[in-house]
């Protein structure tokens, strides 16, 4: 099996070539030389505190040189399989614990006796115990922490195309009726209408997570097209306030973002309106972040607005922002006597 890596990650081990990351490696580290030295015991205070500053010392010269070793390696390693993975990581703690106990031996040795020893093997097995322990200890809680995270993506993917799937059905059965009555009045504005109806599906059949904001503004207008042609202009007027020079039209965003909001303000604003209504659209250039608001007319009370369906539609844009971007993005809807307004507001991606 091989590691799926995201781009700052080293394998399934989390980005470590960052200040942030070392020192929290050396706190790690400290706290295990702290473990390490309460576990011994010692005849006096002051021999306590030594053997704490010399156990700190090995520990943390040993985890910051592994440290640096792995980020520097990082490029060849971390597409390794898992078990190669594991076993390259492991080599590399074990190689400078190794390393670091021989360098004590010998200091040790010749602060005694004046003479340097090389090899004391109790010492140096105890420490590599040690370190293999910790090491493959460390791997499995990140390998396991990088698999739950890994279904967890996949999971929120699975939502994510499922409430995308949801809109779908509404949508097409609204448009299939447009052109239905348009065949009647008009064969060839119904031609038209079929013609973006089948543009507009074969855009909502890409499989991409990400489209252009050029692109959904394109799937937009062609259903506000459709629409306009079964309304008229009488009942649907549409006023766009978006400055074409600062828009980013290249901004990528997830697919049919603002088409199902459009069209769920016609659905359950104007439509119900006997004189229909304005729908307003307008998009901001807010310096890091997209701001979107849709506004349509609020229908007299007790007409037809469908409003169990346009709750549902509301909590589909919300799941959808949710999934795709997180805490970062803002979802408002506010209502007023005369006005409904949905506004959300998304950090630009390009």
């Amino acid at each position: 099996m091989n590691i799926t890596t995201t781009e700052n990650s080293i394998g399934f081990l989390p980005e470590l070539c960052t200040p942030q990351a070392v020192l929290r490696v050396m706190v790690g580290a400290e706290v295990l030389a702290l473990v390490l030295a309460l576990t011994s015991s010692s005849a006096t205070y002051q021999a306590s505190i030594l053997r704490l500053g010399l156990t700190s010392l090995f520990v943390q010269w040993v985890a910051l040189s592994s440290t640096l070793t792995i980020c520097l390696l990082s490029n060849k390693i971390k597409r390794l399989p898992v078990i190669k993975f594991a076993a390259a990581v492991s080599g590399i703690v074990v190689a400078f614990t190794i390393g670091a106990s021989v360098l004590a031996i010998m200091m040790d040795s010749y602060q005694k006796v004046g003479v340097m020893y090389f090899w004391d093997t109790p010492f140096i097995l105890r420490n590599v115990f040690v370190a293999l322990v910790i090491s493959l200890m460390t791997l499995h809680y990140f390998y396991v922490h990088s698999q739950r995270a890994e279904l967890l993506s996949a999971d929120s993917g699975a939502k994510y195309d499922a409430l995308q799937s949801r809109m779908r059905p509404h949508f097409l059965f609204n448009s299939l009726n447009s052109i239905a009555q348009l065949i009647q009045v008009d064969q060839n504005k119904a031609e038209d209408a079929l013609l973006d109806l089948a543009d507009i599906f074969r855009s909502t059949l890409d499989t991409r997570n990400r489209i252009s904001l050029g692109e959904e503004l394109d799937v937009t207008l062609r259903y506000l097209r459709m629409e306009g042609l079964r309304l008229g202009k009488r009942r649907l007027n549409i006023v766009w306030d978006m400055d074409r020079q600062t828009l980013p039209f290249n901004m990528e965003i997830p697919p049919l973002l603002l088409q199902p909001l459009v069209e769920n303000a016609i659905y359950h604003g104007i439509q119900p309106c006997k004189d229909g209504g304005t729908l307003g659209i307008s998009l901001y250039d807010a310096g890091p972040r997209l701001d979107v608001v849709v506004t349509n007319p609020v229908p007299p009370v007790g007409t037809n607005s469908h409003q169990k369906g346009n709750h549902i539609a509301q909590e589909n844009l919300k799941n959808r922002l949710r999934l795709a971007y997180g805490d970062r993005a803002n979802l408002k809807i506010t209502k007023s006597e005369h006005q409904y307004r949905v506004s959300f507001s998304i950090p630009k991606e390009t």
